[in-house]
């Protein structure tokens, strides 16, 4: 027996929609977000405005999806990095590792992130940092900050003694530093740079490599 009408419907809806995001990340990152309208986006993805418009209903609901979007790609690369390891350096070495493996795999995404940072402002008043955030990205969230690791790691006796926030503030600043190298310089060696986080990081924690 055929699955029900609804649940075909659902998958197509839920498709073209993650359609309609992938293209306007692309057209974004080529044009700007001031010059990424709703007709350029429809028109590449090969449907009516007015058929972009019935998924997301306004511009400003599908800067939403978009962010959702990548706060959702990034966690698929570093989630299962973090948890996988069982210890404290394991697991602050796969956040270093796997948060700038996204970032050097992602270029695209990250130039239309960076458009819209520069150049969007929320209709409804919101900061854009609060952008994406639904219940479910926002429960997992937590993963991208290394201030749990490094708080566990120095209770448990595997770190040293350090200022844990101010630590974590300076590794995000690190880690999310090499978004512009990354922008500015397409051939840039995030790998490389990974590694020498992990060096630098492990000595101030008191971590072994």
């Amino acid at each position: 027996m055929p699955p029900p009408k609804v649940r075909s419907e659902s998958f197509t809806h839920a498709a073209r929609k993650a359609q309609i995001v992938a293209v306007a990340i692309d057209v974004i990152a080529e044009v700007g977000f001031a010059q990424a309208s709703i007709r350029k986006i429809a028109d590449r993805v090969g449907i009516a405005m007015s058929a972009v418009l019935y998924h997301f209903g306004t511009k400003d609901n599908l800067v939403d999806a978009i962010v959702e979007h990548m706060y959702g790609t990034m966690l698929t690369e570093v989630a299962p990095a973090v948890h996988a390891e069982d210890t404290a350096t394991g697991k602050l070495h796969a956040y270093i590792r796997s948060s700038i493996g996204y970032f050097g795999t992602h270029r695209v995404a990250l130039k239309a992130l960076a458009s819209l940072g520069t150049t969007y402002v929320p209709s409804d008043g919101r900061r854009f940092e609060e952008l994406g955030l639904s219940a479910d990205i926002a429960d997992q969230l937590s993963v991208l900050d290394p201030m749990p690791i490094l708080a566990a790691g120095q209770r448990d006796g595997e770190f040293g003694d350090f200022p844990v926030q101010s630590t974590a503030i300076a590794l995000r600043g690190a880690v999310n530093g090499v978004v512009e190298k990354v922008l500015r310089e397409p051939g840039y060696d995030a790998t490389r740079y990974a590694e020498d986080l992990i060096e630098l990081f492990s000595r101030v924690v008191g971590g072994s490599r």
